[in-house]
């Protein structure tokens, strides 16, 4: 019983900031820029908000500037070499691609970390994630063109270096310190 009243105070909770956000999205595909337009727009992302309601993120961070510049740029820089690499291999005589599907355990332990790096991993061309483990915290990727010698390591290291980018440039001076801790056992 109480499981039930908590949910119901979940959904009819207000979510202010996916309302308003909700609703410029609404005014700006509409291209109306006025009062009614809004006014609408609140309505429909309350009913949105009521009808899917989102469950609250612990989120204990904050952003960095400099590391959500390096974040920024890596990503950047990320998505021009592995765009140019498939548009060179595309006009290629002979595709010859070695695909593979490997796994990779995140050190990070919050589900806002690991989203961010699924996401940031999978608008990169030739990588994908088809699959992320919440209670393991992995990260199953598939990779269009894997190097027979050292790629797989390669790429798990490639996954693990944008999930350090994303904490370095969200997370806490704890979480950070915990994830070099981390990182200098291995």
């Amino acid at each position: 019983m109480k499981r039930s009243s908590s949910r119901r105070r979940l959904r009819f909770r207000l979510q202010w900031r996916a309302m308003l956000l909700l609703a410029l999205v609404w005014v700006v595909l509409w291209g109306n820029y006025s009062l009614v337009d809004l006014l609408v727009g609140l309505v429909v992302a309350w009913l949105v908000t009521v009808t899917f309601p989102l469950p609250p993120i612990h989120y204990h961070g904050r952003p960095h500037p400099l590391g959500l510049l390096k974040l920024s740029v890596t990503v950047l820089r990320d998505l021009a070499v592995a765009s140019w690499r498939l548009t060179i291999s595309s006009f290629a005589r002979v595709i010859d691609f070695h695909p593979a599907v490997i796994r990779v355990k995140l050190r990070s332990t919050h589900d806002l970390y690991q989203v961010e790096t699924a996401e940031l991993i999978s608008i990169v061309p030739g990588s994908i994630v088809i699959d992320a483990r919440r209670s393991t915290r992995m990260l199953y990727l598939h990779l269009v063109d894997v190097d027979l010698n050292e790629g797989v390591e390669q790429a798990r290291e490639a996954a693990l270096d944008v999930e350090r980018r994303v904490l370095e440039a969200m997370a806490s001076s704890e979480e950070i310190a915990q994830m070099r801790r981390q990182e200098a056992q291995e």
